[in-house]
């Protein structure tokens, strides 16, 4: 019989659990439509973001004399390394394209002095495609560089 008595208590409260949650969804529902207290907090919240516009533009101003920096500044620091640090993996990538060159250069010269009629002509035209590649190389990092800003 206990256990009946304590079932039977359980969905009582369970029943009582409900019908409170459901009043209280009901009571927060009918408190949020209503339109003055959506205005009230509409001007709150534009008061807030009036003061905090104040705020930061003091905060701007007492920083000069004070000499630390703003949350803009940092944002313009981050930026400024972000961008130098596209630029040094550009340099990279020519760096490592002309140290490629060299080195297809040498092989070349190396090929070309081991035949017995190594003759300057071939040694000129490695150079010509030498520096056709570079040209072609430093043109295409010039346009890509132009075309990210």
């Amino acid at each position: 019989m206990t256990i009946n008595h304590t079932e039977a208590l359980l969905n009582s409260i369970k029943k009582v659990g409900m019908k409170v949650e459901k009043e209280l969804n009901d009571s927060i529902q009918n408190s949020l439509n209503k339109e003055d207290v959506l205005k009230d907090m509409l001007t709150r919240s534009e008061v807030a973001a009036a003061a905090m516009k104040k705020l930061q533009h003091a905060i701007e101003t007492l920083s000069i004399p004070l000499n630390f920096p703003t949350k803009t500044d940092v944002a313009n620091a981050a930026k400024l390394t972000v961008q130098a640090e596209e630029k040094m993996d550009l340099i990279d990538e020519k760096v490592m394209a002309l140290a490629q060159s060299m080195e297809e250069l040498k092989r070349s010269l190396a090929a070309s002095s081991s035949n017995s009629k190594s003759e300057p002509n071939e040694i000129l035209k490695a150079l010509s495609d030498l520096k056709q590649t570079l040209d072609q190389e430093l043109e295409s990092s010039s346009s890509s560089e132009s075309a990210d800003q």
